[in-house]
């Protein structure tokens, strides 16, 4: 019998640096809202070893299939959790961009969790499935919810944030990613005396004329990210330029993104955006993504080149 999940996507609306750890991890708070972009995940139970079918919508969604792919840690980290479950075998459609700050990787890697639970008969509880999380990944216990979370610590700790409104996003994905690590490292040098520039908060940016919501939204992520990958900062200002000041960018980037409260009016700023396709920029209009998450369903097998 094969399950199937969509692993979706994620926006942090927040995400604040509030310290750093000793062990040199950031701590931080963060909102993270789930959005209906999403990888499609399948799975099936073997007698043994772990297998993974991969295909991406394009290149910029596209990662290995070996070892090191999330999809197989989560299940390798299953099977040490519970050594009866035998053997998996997947199939994994990319569509998220991997390295632009979607949580892409580690949505698979919950959907995977949940996969795997789901097919030995919910054998963990979510508070072991939630242990399983966060030694993949910050960010994956989030997926494991869905919805909206307030995320502390470095992210895993997660509260409820239900009451955040629904909304329509126009993303704006450039051909490039932001290499995570080096964006945290960029911003550390800020807080050593280095000259990283202050970044834009989210009650400093005007409310564009009835479009984008007027939200308290901020990334202090941002200028470390635009001073890692200069082209970003470009790309903001013809945004704002166009006439969408309240531009902002999730994770530790690539992803820049608009929010607006219907859906006809992300596909306006589409139209008007178009020409940073030329650039090479992906432009997807998107929405919340509904919670709670739906459970695992039966599903048959893809086609090794099919949808």
């Amino acid at each position: 019998m094969a399950l199937f999940l969509q692993a979706t996507a994620k926006l942090n609306l927040v995400l604040r640096i509030t310290g750093r750890r000793q062990d040199g991890y950031h701590l931080l708070e963060t909102l993270y809202h789930a959005i209906e972009l999403a990888d499609r995940l399948w799975a099936e139970r073997t007698a043994s070893g772990i297998t993974l079918q991969l295909r991406a919508s394009d290149a910029r969604a596209a990662v290995s299939a070996g070892a090191d792919n999330l999809v197989v840690r989560a299940a390798e980290r299953f099977r040490q959790r519970v050594p009866a479950a035998g053997g998996f075998r997947f199939a994994l459609h990319k569509t998220i961009p991997a390295a632009a700050g979607l949580g892409g990787g580690s949505s698979d890697a919950a959907a995977a969790l949940r996969l795997c639970n789901a097919l030995c008969g919910e054998v963990l509880p979510a508070a072991a499935l939630h242990e399983l999380a966060r030694v993949l990944g910050a960010d994956v216990p989030f997926f494991l919810r869905g919805g909206s979370q307030w995320g502390r610590g470095i992210g895993d700790e997660l509260q409820d944030a239900a009451d955040t409104p629904a909304r329509s996003f126009l993303l704006l994905l450039p051909p490039f990613g932001c290499p995570t690590a080096e964006v945290y490292k960029t911003y550390a040098a800020r807080l050593n005396g280095g000259d990283v520039p202050a970044n834009i908060r989210g009650d400093n940016i005007p409310w564009h004329g009835g479009l984008a919501q007027p939200l308290p939204f901020g990334n202090d992520l941002t200028a470390a990210a635009e001073r890692v990958r200069p082209e970003l900062a470009g790309l903001r200002a013809r945004v704002q330029a166009a006439g969408f000041p309240a531009v902002w960018m999730s994770g530790s980037g690539s992803t820049l993104f608009l929010a607006f409260d219907r859906d006809e009016r992300a596909r306006a700023a589409a139209v008007a955006l178009g020409d940073l396709q030329h650039s090479g920029v992906r432009l997807i209009v998107t929405r919340s993504a509904a919670a709670p998450l739906p459970l695992p369903s039966a599903a048959q097998w893809p086609e090794s080149g099919g949808g």
